[in-house]
């Protein structure tokens, strides 16, 4: 296992539109948006190390894979400040009415009565801040409740495009309840973490209609994103490791459609008995039943497999997608097409997908063919350029 590097940016790395973002008043409601790899956790960290009243401050995610890689990039004296939504939420409750959440389903707030509750304790948030990463997994509702303990001061990014939780704002979801015309929205469009090949990959998957379409990055790269069909889950197993026994400087993720898929590949790659010339892979994971205790290290390699609604926010050298196992609920393609794009875009560097040849396979429909391409002339070019989107080989 190597020490990998994984911390934020200096302020004169960032882009134009990230010191803008930055140069946003500390009080007043602000709404960012942007693709993966735009820099949206990146600024809203660096908001919350800029804020004078950080005892008032308060970082919430929706996911605790992300809560805790993000506790990786601040100091210590930060990390009181962060939480999930839930857990948040769940406390503020429980500290001020001494009783346990009311709900309309499990884990789901009656924020009606929530309100009610708090109110009959004189309880406010006044002169309070809240940092929404990822604002579009929470309900309009949950904003509503919010404002009305007299929240003034909301920083939020988000992006509509990855809405893959049950409950979810739009863009205009969020500008309303914040009170904010879209002409107020900061757009985030250079995206900074993948190559080129990657982010065209991803775009193929892009159905927000609200924003427009992030710039394609000009970071060439001769690794083209590859689906593997195998006859057999061994030489899939096989494909990782040595990808990793490659660079063992690399954070591999592994992301899968299912909690059962999720465990037996953690059994599958840490019972490697193979011959190797590096030591082996650390191999950790996180599901939800675990309560918040995550035991991935972000600042380290290995391999980190993970359900696809748990790597939202983050981000690995190399990521591989096992395409069996999900599912069309409904006939709802636009919803698959947002997980493909959450997962794919988490790639830095490579990008790889591999499905069983025996199985039906309902994202097949929604992948690129081999023959589509991407098209385009290069800035301060004539020259017109052709990239594969995606390469198909056996296993």
């Amino acid at each position: 296992m190597a020490k990998r590097i994984f911390k934020l940016p200096r302020q004169d790395q960032l882009t134009k539109e990230q010191r803008k973002v930055l140069r946003l008043p500390e009080k007043g409601q602000h709404l960012i948006v942007g693709a993966p790899g735009t820099g949206k956790s990146v600024v809203a960290l660096m908001r919350l190390k800029s804020l004078t009243d950080k005892k008032n401050a308060h970082f919430l995610t929706f996911n605790h894979v992300l809560n805790h890689a993000n506790h990786h990039l601040v100091d210590e004296s930060l990390k009181n400040n962060m939480h999930t939504v839930g857990s948040w939420l769940y406390q503020l409750y429980w500290d001020a009415c001494q009783q346990y959440m009311p709900e309309v389903d499990a884990y789901k707030p009656d924020y009606k009565a929530m309100v009610k509750n708090l109110e009959t304790k004189n309880f406010n948030l006044a002169n309070h801040s809240l940092i929404i990463d990822e604002g579009q997994d929470l309900p309009p509702e949950w904003y509503e409740a919010i404002e009305s303990l007299h929240v003034e001061n909301f920083f939020v990014v988000a992006d509509q495009n990855q809405q893959i939780t049950e409950q979810n704002s739009s863009r205009e979801d969020i500008e309303i309840c914040l009170g904010l015309t879209s002409d107020k929205v900061i757009e985030l469009k250079e995206n900074w973490r993948n190559t080129r090949p990657i982010a065209l990959f991803c775009s193929h998957f892009y159905t927000d209609t609200t924003s427009p379409k992030p710039a394609i990055p000009d970071r060439p790269s001769v690794n083209i994103p590859i689906l593997y069909e195998y006859d057999h889950i061994d030489k899939v197993t096989e494909q990782i490791l040595k990808e990793y026994d490659f660079d063992p400087s690399k954070l591999i993720g592994l992301f899968v459609a299912t909690d059962a898929k999720r465990q037996d590949w953690v059994k599958r790659l840490s019972n490697d008995t193979h011959p190797r010339k590096n030591p082996r892979p650390v191999v950790t994971t996180y599901s939800s039943s675990e309560k918040g205790d995550v035991n991935i290290n972000f600042n380290q390699s290995g391999i980190v497999v993970l359900s696809d609604k748990s790597v939202k926010g983050i981000e690995f050298d190399t990521v591989f997608i096992q395409t069996d196992g999900f599912k069309k609920n409904f006939g709802d393609e636009e919803s698959l097409k947002k997980r493909l794009y959450v997962m794919s875009s988490r790639a830095r560097e490579k990008l790889y997908l591999f499905k069983s040849h025996i199985y039906n396979n309902v994202l097949e429909d929604i992948l690129p063919k081999e023959e589509d391409v991407f098209t385009f002339v290069p800035e301060g070019s004539t020259r017109e350029i052709k990239i594969e989107i995606l390469k198909r080989r056996t296993l």
